[in-house]
This record gives C-alpha cells, sequence and structure tokens, in this order.
C-alpha cells in the first residue's frame, strides 16, 4: 500500500547555501548598525551614571557645609603657624607620629590616617599605608575628606566614572599594585608617559586604589593667589604643582578651611570635573577645546558645556597677574589615557577651570552659559 501523500503544509526543507549567505549578509549589516548604537547608549548611560556620581558628590560636600561651619570639605590638620620655628604633631595611628613642618604636610599626614584607620592598613599589617609628603593629597584625594565624613566604603565606586576601567581595577584589588600589575609606574617609567621617578615609589603606588576619577578645582581647597605666595603650575607635567619657596623656613602655605560663602558665581563655578571624558575616546582630555566633560559647578548643577566656552585657564606664577594663562602640553601618566595627537603630542592646551583667575570669586563659564539648563 503505497505512502500516505503529506500536504504542502507539512514540508520542511533546510535553507540552500544562497539562503543561508543572504542571511548572513544581511544579519551582518544589522550587527554593523547596531553595534555602534548599542555602544553610544552604554557610554551615553555611564555618562548619565557619572553625572548622578557628580551630583551625589555635590550633595554630600551641601551636607558636610552645614555640619562644618560652612567649610568647603578639605583636609584640616595644620602645621605651625607662618613664622614659627616648631613642628605640629600628628597621630597617624598605631603610635606613628609625624611631626609636619607645614600646612602641606599636615593634610598628607590626615590623609594617611584616613586611609590606616579605614582600611585597617596600619603599621602592622603587611601592606601598610605609608605617610608620603611628596605629592599634595588634594587634587586627587580630596574625596577621603567626604568618605570619612558620611562612613563611606573604602575604596568607593561613587568617586569613579563607570568608565573608567583602569580605576574600578585598581579599587576591586587595592593591595595589588606590586610588579605586573596595571596600577601607574608599578612595571617602570614607559617611553612618552610622565617621566617623573617618584611615581614609581611604592608609598604613591599604594594610594591608587582609592584616587577619584573627578578632581577638585585648584582654588577649592587652595587661597585665591592674588596677594599671597601659591603652588603653581609645573612645567614639564600638568599633573603635579610647584611653588618657588627657598631657603631655612621657607614655604607656601595651604589654605586649611574654605568657605563656600566665599564662593561667587556658584552656578558659572566648577567644584568637581572629570579630567578625562572617557565617553569621547579622541577628545578625552578635559583641556581640549571640544571636549565635553561632566562638571559640577557650585550651585549643584551639571555642566557639559563645551572646554573651549570656558574662561582662560590662569597660571598664578606668569606675567601680569590679570593676563596670566595657565597652557601646557598634556603628557599623560602611566596607563593613562594618550593625547588626542598620540604620545608625544606637543600641541597646548588651555587648562581652563582647573584653576581659575580670582579663585573662588572668579567665574569659569560666562554668565549665558551659566544657568540649570545652559542652551544646546
Amino acid at each position: 500500500m503505497p505512502p500516505p501523500s503529506r500536504s504542502r503544509s507539512d514540508t520542511r526543507r533546510g535553507f540552500t547555501l544562497l539562503e543561508l549567505a543572504a542571511v548572513l549578509a544581511v544579519g551582518s549589516v544589522v550587527m554593523t548598525q547596531v553595534m555602534p548604537m548599542a555602544k553610544h547608549a552604554r557610554n551615553t548611560t555611564r555618562g548619565m551614571s557619572s553625572a548622578g556620581n557628580l551630583l551625589q558628590i555635590g550633595q554630600i560636600a551641601g551636607m558636610y557645609g552645614l555640619d562644618n561651619a560652612d567649610r568647603i570639605p578639605g583636609y584640616s590638620w595644620a602645621g605651625p603657624e607662618p613664622g614659627a620655628s616648631d613642628r605640629t604633631d600628628h597621630d597617624i595611628g598605631d603610635g606613628v607620629i609625624v611631626r609636619a613642618a607645614s600646612d602641606a604636610e599636615a593634610a598628607s599626614a590626615q590623609q594617611a590616617e584616613i586611609l590606616r584607620r579605614r582600611t585597617g592598613r596600619g603599621s602592622i599589617s603587611s601592606d601598610p599605608i605609608q605617610y608620603d609628603a611628596s605629592r599634595l593629597p588634594h587634587q586627587r584625594f580630596s574625596h577621603l575628606i567626604m568618605m570619612d565624613y558620611l562612613d563611606r566604603p573604602f575604596p568607593d565606586s561613587m568617586f569613579i566614572d563607570p568608565r573608567d576601567a583602569n580605576l574600578l581595577t585598581w579599587a576591586n584589588e587595592p593591595l595589588n599594585y606590586q610588579s605586573g600589575s596595571t596600577v601607574p609606574y608599578a612595571n617602570g617609567i614607559p617611553a612618552g608617559y610622565d617621566q617623573s621617578s617618584s611615581w614609581t615609589r611604592e608609598d604613591v603606588r599604594n594610594r591608587w586604589a582609592f584616587s577619584s576619577s573627578y578632581l577638585p578645582t585648584t582654588s577649592s581647597w587652595q587661597g585665591d593667589g592674588l596677594d599671597e605666595p601659591v603652588y603653581h603650575p609645573v612645567s614639564d607635567t600638568p599633573h603635579l604643582l610647584g611653588n618657588n619657596a627657598s631657603g631655612p623656613g621657607a614655604r607656601v602655605e595651604l589654605s586649611n578651611g574654605r568657605d563656600f560663602s566665599q564662593v561667587q558665581f556658584p552656578a558659572a563655578k566648577v567644584y568637581f570635573f572629570e579630567e578625562f571624558s572617557r565617553g569621547q575616546a579622541v577628545v578625552a582630555y578635559f583641556a581640549v577645546d571640544n571636549a565635553r566633560p561632566n562638571k559640577l559647578m557650585f550651585d549643584g548643577s551639571i555642566n557639559t558645556r563645551p572646554t573651549r566656552e570656558a574662561s582662560d585657564g590662569w597660571n598664578p606664577e606668569e606675567g601680569d597677574r590679570f593676563k596670566r594663562r595657565w597652557r601646557q602640553t598634556y603628557i599623560p601618566l602611566d596607563s593613562f589615557p594618550i593625547p588626542l595627537g598620540g604620545l608625544n603630542d606637543s600641541r597646548v592646551w588651555g587648562q581652563r577651570y582647573r584653576w581659575t583667575l580670582g579663585g573662588l570669586s572668579g567665574m569659569d563659564y560666562p554668565t549665558r552659559f551659566s544657568t540649570r539648563n545652559p542652551p544646546r
């Protein structure tokens, strides 16, 4: 008896090679279009998360000010009075006393005490946080004051840009700062990067896990500098500050307490900013004219205006005080984003709101760009 016939609806067949090739080709075209869109969407989401971090930082700073006589969060331990020959003693834990000869050394002692206390890495630890007065802790570690104030974890992702893959790695592995790690200068000084040998020291490297993606503007922790000696930019690196103090007892004092009431034009004055806008792979460095990093303003808003629209950065040690422009070549630290034109790019960029003429009384963005919702 012949087998039963099958209807057309029961018929099954696979793809021919030609049809399969066509499907793969269409899929490839779709993926080519979708992948950049997905990457852009992911960067946008992370950029919003980064802006959210800055908003929270602004709120914490405001709370700190309310609880601390209007002080802007910053190091409060002090050295001796100007002109005094003695030192001030500060206990950084486990009975270790630092005898500070200046406000800068006292701030470094306070940084070490916070890190040792909050991480348990004191003198009896196998990986102790060491006292280091060779680097001002204000530029990359001012946020530790806020973390300690709110009893935040150490490290704390709130102070890390979600796109800052390196710092996220260091924060997840804070004890991994020896040779073979990705911590800056753990494996020597690579060509084309900042060549200061002091970056390779262990007492510098063991802090990187607790640094932040967001930098405070210099005027938030230092005097305005119009009529007083200040730290100033160093010509061969944008990462360090220097001073002209020389001779026995000579020193440049830091401000030990700036107040929010000193801020003028708060909607036009930058407080914290992203040094690198990691969503812009080509123009990541904040000083490039068309970079658009997130910036926390002193009024609590977030500004993403292009850098070119900001007022010129100010160098307090150069020329007439009302005509000093801080323009500098960007030389990256090891593992930091490279310059726009690659390593050894000789172009100079205005450092803009990193340091502002007039300090807290100055304006970083013209008034027309200072509203909470600036025009696009």
